[in-house]
């Protein structure tokens, strides 16, 4: 067999030109399926990272707007207490949401502000990369004290840590002065490259968002469960025991945020099964023209083989030269694409500042099946080329 692979290696070196432009379509449709197999399994991971860091997890409590005549819309501090007895519930954290506009050093920015209690790091992911966090304290006396995210602080002073520094905050109008205390972590680099196209957050006590706005309910209750198994009873009993509170039905909105997740999860395992399957088609044309080449050797070569059996080379013999000749050219193609497609892959998950997981599985798969598709493809013409009679091949010469 290794003198088989040989004397097809030597065919091949004899038309180089040929070999590499064959070889090189195999490249391009192997360089498409690295990249979207790297940057899917890139994408997950980021996308998971973002929920996550975002407090994307666990249970969300909600309100619909419409379904009372009360002027303000929200959960209140009461069913904040009944969620926190609630069974299995480890964390429950208020969150009131407010548009504002900020006003650091010279820069003026949209901004959201996230009124939240001491804790929160144990229920929406909050990550502090300077200074400290909303603590019991800053709620009990409602301080104007703030945690800015960094890519608010970069955007002003072109550093991230900005604690003890003084901003505005323009709330319905009015400004209000508040003292940075902490920097919050951007859930990933994702965020910071995207930090000039969505509004900053700033987080504050919620009491103190509460006493500058008038509001006294809470635009959302982020939990946290104990057991994810039974996380679908303790949703039933968060939504029951709120009702008998209030006596609103169908006013409250309970939503497993995680079943969230695990859908969008499998939309994009959707998205990266078409893309391959589109890539995989050019690995098939790339196959054709695999195909098309190596008839065009069978034709270039008649005395050749018409020698070669005339000196006693089997018809099978002759057969697996030109299958071989197709499996090297798949398997010179599979290599470079996987090469070359994971520098791409690389570059690219670079600018959002990703690492590339390299699965020597998947890589594995992706030759094996460019040598399978280069062998079945290379089967019509090897078997062309072993039909010949030595007189016939001779005499086509």
């Amino acid at each position: 067999m290794g003198d088989i692979f040989f004397c097809a290696l030597k065919s091949l070196f004899r038309k180089r030109l040929r070999t590499i432009l064959t070889a090189g379509s195999i490249t391009i449709g192997v360089i498409m399926v690295v990249i979207v197999t790297i940057i899917s399994g890139a994408g997950k991971k980021m996308v998971n990272s973002e929920l996550q860091s975002l407090g994307l997890s666990g249970i969300s409590v909600t309100t619909f707007s419409s379904n009372t005549a009360e002027a303000e819309t929200g959960s209140p501090a009461e069913g904040l207490e009944i969620i926190r007895k609630t069974k299995n519930v480890s964390t429950a954290m208020p969150l009131l949401l407010q548009f504002a506009t900020s006003l650091i050093r010279d820069t003026r920015s949209d901004t959201i502000i996230c009124g939240i209690d001491a804790g929160a790091v144990q229920a929406i992911s909050l990550n502090v990369k300077h200074g400290r966090m909303i603590t019991k304290g800053d709620v009990s006396s409602a301080d104007n004290v703030c945690v800015v995210d960094e890519t608010l602080a970069k955007s002003a002073y072109g550093r991230d840590n900005i604690t003890g520094k003084t901003i505005i905050l323009q709330i319905n109008g009015v400004d209000f002065e508040f003292r940075v205390i902490g920097i919050a972590k951007a859930g990933s680099a994702l965020l910071s490259n995207l930090g000039e196209f969505i509004p900053g957050m700033v987080y504050v006590p919620y009491s103190t968002l509460q006493s500058l706005t008038g509001r006294t309910k809470f635009d959302q209750v982020a939990v946290r469960v104990e057991n994810q198994d039974e996380i679908i009873e303790t949703e039933n009993q968060i939504l029951k025991r709120l009702e008998n509170l209030t006596g609103y039905r169908d006013y409250f909105r309970v939503e497993n945020l995680s079943r969230h997740r695990d859908r969008l999860g499998s939309v994009l395992d959707i998205v990266t099964m078409i893309l391959t399957a589109l890539s995989a088609i050019s690995m098939v044309v790339s196959g054709l023209g695999i195909m098309t080449i190596m008839l065009a050797s069978v034709n270039e070569r008649m005395r050749e083989i018409g020698i070669k059996k005339s000196i006693g080379a089997s018809s099978t013999r002759i057969m697996l030269e030109f299958l071989a000749e197709s499996v090297v050219i798949s398997l010179i193609g599979s290599l470079s694409g996987i090469l070359l497609g994971s520098i791409i892959s690389a570059a690219g998950l670079s600018l959002f500042g990703q690492p590339m997981f390299f699965n020597l599985f998947d890589m594995g798969l992706i030759v094996l099946v460019s040598i399978t598709i280069g062998a079945v493809f290379g089967v019509y013409p090897a078997v062309k080329a072993s039909k010949l009679k030595p007189v016939d091949a001779l005499r086509m010469d």
